[in-house]
């Protein structure tokens, strides 16, 4: 078995079996193409923590652009704010260093509360 084969669920990567979580900050996500980044935006990346996974925090690539989710709302929010990620998937990934992470992934981000 190849550990970077592996699909984590939303309990594996929330805590949780709807995938929800406190959203930090939002930002857009771009293209690359040989190594250097374009102008277009293909997802977006949310900042979140995890409450049922020990406020464990990781970025989702979100790649739903129509998401109805912004900065000046989290801002706003001032932490007690919700979102529940839909689809939400996970991969084990070995970094430059060697190191072992997980990343992350939804199809899309819906605030709850």
């Amino acid at each position: 078995m190849i550990i970077t084969n592996i699909q984590l669920t939303p309990p594996q990567i929330s805590g949780n079996a709807e995938g929800t979580g406190i959203p930090l900050s939002v930002a857009p996500g771009y293209k690359y193409e040989d190594g250097k980044r374009t102008e277009e935006i293909t997802h977006i990346k949310v900042c979140v923590v995890f409450v049922d996974k020990a406020y464990e925090k990781m970025k989702v690539k979100v790649t739903d652009l129509k998401a109805v989710l912004t900065q000046e709302m989290i801002d706003a929010a001032g932490g007690k704010m919700k979102v529940k990620f839909k689809n939400l998937t996970g991969k084990i990934y070995r970094t430059n260093s060697g190191v072992y992470d997980v990343s992350a992934s939804a199809d899309g981000v819906e605030v709850i509360a």
